[in-house]
């Protein structure tokens, strides 16, 4: 035991030596990872405070309609002094440059800053990442089809991550906004409609006029509910398609499928033509194609659904999709997957798209 002492006395200096040089590592480590990234996002939340500052002493300022926005810049915050010079955490010779958007939702604001230290952090937009996606060996990927950006395959990386759900993109649109559909079905099922139909005579529910359908409501009732104010800013109105097609075996038809149009909604549902449009099958013709269901990720199990489009045969049948379109009566109950669109200037914190890195939306 004396011997055991006599050694550690001799090599003490040694042991706390090591024991300072791994505590050294140690703070150097802690210190990379909680770098310069979580320095940008610390400048981002100081950048919202000092708006919301900014704003709290000028209320006359604040955008006034539903959905309108305001913006304030870093330089006005900075001569407001509630904000000093920002200075690029990654190179100190560098300032940065930006501003806070103001969105108006309901009774509430979103704040939503734009940070841009030139060469170091600037902010990567959904829209631009989709216009460089290639498709692969097997033709997965993003093709342009007229003005739109459209996903198709069976092995697509579109996930998204949005309000703390998983969603899969379905396309880029004329105006850059995105479209996104839920990669996994609501808990309840719902029938597209069942008020009292004289026409069906062992069916019910009535297709002919969208804005009064059950559907309609569970949809306003789940973007109520399930969206954060700060969500809710980045989802944008539309005109969508609610058009009708006369039987099965109609070809596929944008123009038949906006013949009937409900305007600015918040959310709504696929529309025939998306899930023709994934397809890569050059069969996919008709809604009756089982061609469609092949190399298409909007056959998968994790969608069935509801679609937009009904039947023009009667005012009592519409289309729902699970690996391929089918048609049935509005009374029925059915999962649904949501759609959105969110808007253009969505920025993307971190991911690749694929299902265990999903594109995470900040």
């Amino acid at each position: 035991m004396k011997n055991i002492i006599d050694y550690l006395k001799d090599k003490i200096y040694y042991i706390l030596a090591a024991t300072v040089l791994i505590i050294i590592i140690l703070v150097i480590v802690n210190a990379c990872s909680n770098g310069s990234g979580n320095d940008y996002e610390d400048i981002e939340k100081d950048m919202v405070e000092a708006a919301k500052e900014y704003y709290s002493a000028r209320k006359n300022r604040l955008p006034k309609e539903d959905d309108s926005t305001v913006e304030v810049s870093i330089g006005t915050l900075i001569d407001a002094e509630l904000i000093d010079e920002i200075t690029d955490p990654s190179d100190s010779s560098q300032t940065c440059s930006g501003h806070v958007e103001v969105t108006k939702v309901g009774d509430d604001y979103s704040y939503t800053p734009f940070l841009t230290c030139k060469g170091n952090y600037e902010p990567k937009y959904l829209t631009d990442i989709i216009k460089d996606v290639k498709t692969d060996e097997y033709g997965n990927g993003v093709y342009k089809m007229g003005d739109e950006l459209v996903y198709r395959g069976e092995d697509v990386n579109n996930y998204v991550s949005f309000n703390n759900q998983l969603w899969r993109i379905v396309k880029v649109d004329s105006e850059g906004d995105i479209k996104l559909v839920l990669a996994q079905l609501t808990n309840e099922s719902y029938a597209y409609d069942e008020a009292y139909n004289s026409e069906a005579e062992y069916e019910s529910g009535i297709t002919s006029n969208y804005l009064n359908t059950n559907i309609r409501k569970v949809l306003d009732n789940y973007y109520k509910d399930n969206f954060s104010t700060d969500s809710k800013a980045k989802i944008v109105s539309k005109d969508i398609c609610v058009g009708k097609y006369t039987d099965e075996s109609d070809e596929y038809s944008v123009e038949k499928e906006c013949s009937i149009k409900k305007e600015d909604e918040k959310i709504g549902l696929l529309n025939a033509s998306d899930y023709k449009n994934a397809s890569l099958d050059s069969g996919c013709t008709k809604l009756e194609s089982q061609e469609c269901s092949n190399y298409n990720y909007l056959s998968s199990n994790a969608i069935t659904t509801w679609l937009l489009n009904t039947s023009s045969r009667n005012t009592y049948e519409g289309f729902y999709l699970h690996g391929e379109i089918t048609i049935t009566g509005a009374s029925n109950y059915i999962n649904i997957n949501p759609v959105i669109f969110i808007t253009s200037k969505s920025i993307v914190s971190d991911g690749n798209g694929t299902l265990e890195k999903p594109y995470i939306i900040k």
